[in-house]
């Protein structure tokens, strides 16, 4: 019951993973060199001198709570102090090991665990420093050391091999312990760090692409303003010719589109911050409301909509209506019928956007959405690109699906809150 206690309130940072290691190879090493102890001298009857080997392992006891004192400061460990660790170790093994026969021990070979971890977490020269203080300990209890005085030679070769048997399964598994650990680190520190680059990668991507619509709205605004004029003066002229007359449906149509254009580009323009909006309105009106809109871009494509009785309350509304944008005229590219489903549970909102197009290759359905691709219907994959770096932005996730024949489906799940709900 004490150590699940114990560890319990143990809480170690992400900087002392290293401390907490040598922490708990350390509780095992006390455990095993305390239970060596005590059957030596109840089990074999050995008279060994008590005082001085507990005095050893009560400075270990000591050392190993400041260990755990440590961990509970926030500052991280430097190599110099995780070798001074393994230096207390080594010392107080040769201590212990002078005490008890010295290099006759059996257990002499505790030194190669601690030689080990050095050589795993410290850089070359504190791993050298220590394996040269090991082999100058080792060498000097071939000489200096108090012996092991058992009188039955023969029994004393079985305690030896039995104690070399103890010694190689302690060794290893105390090494391979530690290995394990440190390689399934590295690995997991490994995957983070090629995560954060491909994240870092896809970031520039949009940067860029963020400088160049910036750079492409500016240059752009000047002629959709002459268009616009020139529209406005042939619908003006329409009315007054009769030649141009049967036009006139295709000038106010021609209108529309700049005007939309024109207000995709002071959208662009603007400085937003979405982390400053506050006000929320309902999931499913709000998605309602966008659909209508958007029919107005793509009057020739049939929408269907399915809403979610049990809705939800939404703040994020310039982003999430930004991907909805996107992956609606994605869908509507296709040229047949799109689908949009809404459906609510108590953790998450589910935004489907189906259509009945072709569907997507599956080696092209993997990249999109992280890097341009080229599709048959002309785009190159930008806008999704954007979409999911959106996504990413407030929490949510896209996912892609696609059967073909059957067309594409495209899941956009926004996270609530426990406050998100009506």
């Amino acid at each position: 019951m004490f150590i699940p206690s114990f560890s319990s309130r143990l809480r170690v940072l992400p900087q002392h993973q290293l401390l907490a290691r040598l922490f708990w190879m350390r509780c095992l090493a006390l455990t095993v060199q305390l239970l060596l102890i005590v059957a030596a001298v109840f089990w074999i009857g050995l008279d060994l001198p008590l005082p001085a080997l507990l005095s050893v392992v009560g400075v270990q006891c000591l050392i190993n709570a400041f260990t755990w004192w440590r961990m509970r400061n926030v500052r991280p460990a430097p190599d110099f102090e995780l070798w001074l660790q393994l230096l207390a170790d080594v010392t107080a093994l040769t201590a212990l090991l002078y005490f008890a026969g010295g290099a006759t021990n059996p257990f002499v070979s505790f030194y190669l665990p601690a030689l080990a971890v050095a050589a795993a977490i410290l850089p070359g020269r504190y791993a050298f420093a220590l394996a040269l203080y090991s082999l100058a300990g080792y060498s000097a209890l071939t000489y200096f050391y108090q012996p092991l005085h058992i009188h039955d030679h023969d029994q004393a070769m079985a305690y030896h091999l039995a104690g070399m048997w103890l010694n190689f399964v302690v060794s290893a598994a105390l090494i391979t312990w530690f290995v394990t650990r440190m390689s399934a680190t590295v690995r997991e520190h490994s995957a983070q760090l090629a995560l954060a680059r491909e994240q870092q990668l896809q970031g520039e991507r949009i940067v860029a692409l963020g400088t160049q619509a910036a750079s492409a709205a500016h240059e752009m605004s000047t002629p959709l303003s002459t268009v616009a004029v020139i529209a406005g003066e042939l619908r003006v002229e329409a009315s007054r010719n009769a030649a141009l007359a049967m036009h006139r449906e295709d000038l106010a149509i021609v209108e529309e589109q700049i005007a939309a254009c024109k207000t995709a580009l002071d959208r662009m323009s603007m400085h937003i911050q979405p982390a400053a909006s506050t006000a929320r309105i309902a999931l499913a009106a709000w998605l309602k409301s966008l659909v209508d809109g958007w029919r107005l871009r793509h009057p020739a494509t049939v929408v269907k909509t399915i809403l979610s009785a049990d809705t939800a309350w939404i703040a994020e509304q310039q982003i999430v209506s930004q991907i909805l944008l996107t992956l609606l005229d994605n869908a509507a590219q296709t040229g047949g019928r799109v689908e949009v489903r809404l459906s609510v549970t108590a953790q998450q909102a589910v935004i489907e956007v189906n259509d009945n197009g072709a569907g997507i290759d599956a080696g092209l359905l993997k990249r999109l959405g992280y890097e341009p691709v080229r599709s048959h219907t002309g785009g190159k994959g930008i806008g999704l690109m954007l979409a999911f770096a959106s996504a990413r932005q407030i929490g949510a996730r896209i996912v892609l699906s696609s059967t073909p024949p059957n067309g594409t489906r495209v899941q956009l799940t926004l996270p609530l809150t426990p406050g998100a709900r009506p």
